[in-house]
C-alpha cells in the first residue's frame, strides 16, 4: 500500500480512550494490516504480533494466558479470530488492568461471539470496527467522515467533476481493496475479472472456516449469485431455487458470507426485528469488483443495461457511506426502507444517529432528473420525518429539490465539502 495513504479508521482506533480491547474486522485483503502496522505500530508505539505466523499461533495456543502476559502492552495481535479462545484469555487479561487501551484484535473473520455460550466475552470491555475497501475519499486524501457532512454540511457548496458512465463503471469494477485501487497503471477489465476469479477462489477454500460445515464449492457458486444482485433484496427461497440447493443451506451460507464480511445486509427499517440479521435484508457487496466481475462473467453488459448500472451503482454509493460511517464523529445505525404491500415505495439508504436524527439516501443511476424519482423519500418523510434527504446520481448538478431535500452529485461522495476545509 501506498505509504502516504493513511487510513481515518486506523486514526480513529488511536483516538479511543476508554475501552481497554479494540477490534478491527474486515474482509481479508482490505488492508488491515497494513493499516495497523504502519500507523500504530510505526506511528504509536503498539508491540506486533501476528497469529497467522504457525510459531506464534502454536505458543499462544498452548496458554493463551500465559502468552499474553509475556507481551508488551500495548499491544496489535493480528488475525486473532485463528484462535478462537484468545478472546476468553482477553478478557480475563486486561480485567486486572486499567482503562485505556491495551490490545488491538484484528481479524478477517469475526472475533469472539462463540465464547460463553454464545455471548461475546469482550462485552463492555471492547468497541468494534469494521474496515471497508479504501473509499474515494481517501484516495482523495480527505480523512473526514461524508457521514459528518450529510448530517451536517453545506450541500449547497458541494460541486465537483463529472464522471462519464465508462469512468464510473471503471471505478466500480476496480473496486478498493488495495491490491486492486493502488495498482498503478490500473488494471484493465479482463485483468480484473482473473483477479478477482483468483482471490474468491483463494479466499472460499474448503479450510477457510474449519469449525463450519462448510464447501468451497457451494460458496463460490452462492456467492456469485448474491453479487450478480447487487442492492437485492435477500430472498433465500428464490436463491435456493435458482441454485438447486435448500433453503436452510443458503441461509446458513449467507451468515458464512457477513462472518467473512464478504456481503453486508442492510435491514428493513419498515420491519420489526428478526432473528436472522439478513432476513429481508437488502444486501450489498462489500466490494463493486464483486459485482461487476460477476455480472461480466455471466455475459452480462453493465454499461448497456441501465438497471444493472444502476443497481451496481447504488452499491458503489452504499460502500462509500457505510465505510466512513466507521470514522465519523457522527454514531449512526444504518438501514434501507421499504413499505408493505404490492406497490411498496423504497428508500436505498437510511441513517439514523444516536440522538434519532436521520437522514435519507436515494440512488439513480440516470443523469436526468425526474420528479418522480423523490417518491420514495417524501413518502418516507411523511412516514417518518427526516433531518435531511438526498438523491445521489452520477453527474454534476447540485440543487435543492424540496424541503430539506438535495439532488446530490456523486463526485460529493469524494470530498472534502468546502464547509469541511
Amino acid at each position: 500500500m501506498d505509504e502516504a495513504l493513511r487510513r481515518p479508521i486506523a486514526d480513529t482506533l488511536l483516538a479511543q480512550r476508554s475501552a481497554k480491547v479494540l477490534i478491527l474486522e474486515g474482509a481479508r485483503g482490505v488492508g488491515k494490516t497494513t493499516a495497523v502496522r504502519q500507523q500504530l505500530v510505526t506511528g504509536a508505539g503498539f508491540s506486533y504480533a501476528t497469529l497467522a505466523d504457525p510459531a506464534t499461533l502454536s505458543l499462544a495456543a498452548a496458554d493463551p494466558t500465559a502468552w499474553l502476559t509475556t507481551q508488551h502492552l500495548p499491544i496489535v495481535i493480528d488475525e486473532a479470530q485463528l484462535l478462537p479462545s484468545l478472546p476468553l484469555a482477553v478478557k480475563e487479561h486486561v480485567d486486572q488492568l486499567g482503562r485505556g487501551t491495551k490490545i488491538v484484535l484484528t481479524g478477517s473473520a469475526s472475533i469472539g461471539r462463540k465464547g460463553l455460550g454464545g455471548a461475546d466475552p469482550l462485552t463492555r470491555r471492547t468497541l468494534r470496527f469494521t474496515m471497508w475497501p479504501i473509499t474515494a475519499r481517501e484516495r482523495s486524501g480527505t480523512t473526514s467522515s461524508v457521514v459528518d457532512a450529510l448530517f451536517d454540511g453545506d450541500p449547497s457548496a458541494a460541486r465537483f467533476r463529472p464522471a462519464s458512465d465508462a469512468e464510473l463503471l471503471t471505478a466500480m469494477r476496480t473496486g478498493g481493496f488495495p491490491d486492486y485501487v493502488l495498482d498503478n497503471p490500473a488494471p484493465t477489465a479482463s485483468e480484473m475479472r482473473a483477479h478477482v476469479r483468483a482471490d474468491v477462489t483463494s479466499l472460499l477454500t474448503d479450510t477457510v472456516l474449519p469449525d463450519t460445515d462448510y464447501s468451497a464449492l457451494t460458496a463460490r457458486t452462492l456467492l456469485a449469485a448474491l453479487a450478480c444482485n447487487p442492492g437485492g433484496i435477500f430472498n433465500a427461497s428464490k436463491l435456493a431455487q435458482a441454485t438447486d440447493l435448500n433453503r436452510r443451506t443458503v441461509d446458513r451460507y449467507m451468515g458464512i458470507f457477513q462472518r467473512l464480511f464478504l456481503l453486508h445486509p442492510l435491514p428493513n427499517l419498515a420491519s420489526r426485528p428478526v432473528a436472522q440479521s439478513h432476513a429481508r435484508a437488502k444486501v450489498h457487496p462489500v466490494d463493486t469488483s464483486l459485482a461487476v466481475v460477476a455480472l461480466e462473467r455471466a455475459g452480462r453488459d453493465v454499461l448497456a443495461e441501465r438497471e444493472l448500472f444502476g443497481a451496481v451503482f447504488e452499491s458503489y454509493v452504499a460502500g462509500q457511506i457505510l465505510a466512513a460511517a466507521q470514522w465519523a464523529d457522527t454514531s449512526v445505525e444504518a438501514y434501507y426502507w421499504r413499505e408493505p404491500g404490492s406497490t411498496p415505495r423504497e428508500v436505498d439508504l437510511v441513517l439514523v444517529d444516536d440522538i434519532g436524527r436521520t437522514v435519507a439516501v436515494e440512488v439513480k443511476g440516470s443523469r436526468e432528473y425526474n420528479r418522480r424519482e423523490l417518491a420514495g423519500l417524501l413518502a418516507f418523510r411523511q412516514a417518518h420525518g427526516f433531518h435531511r434527504a438526498y438523491l445521489i446520481h452520477p453527474g454534476s448538478e447540485c440543487q435543492q429539490l424540496d424541503r430539506d431535500i438535495w439532488l446530490l452529485p456523486v463526485g460529493a461522495l469524494t470530498g472534502p465539502w468546502p464547509s469541511e476545509r
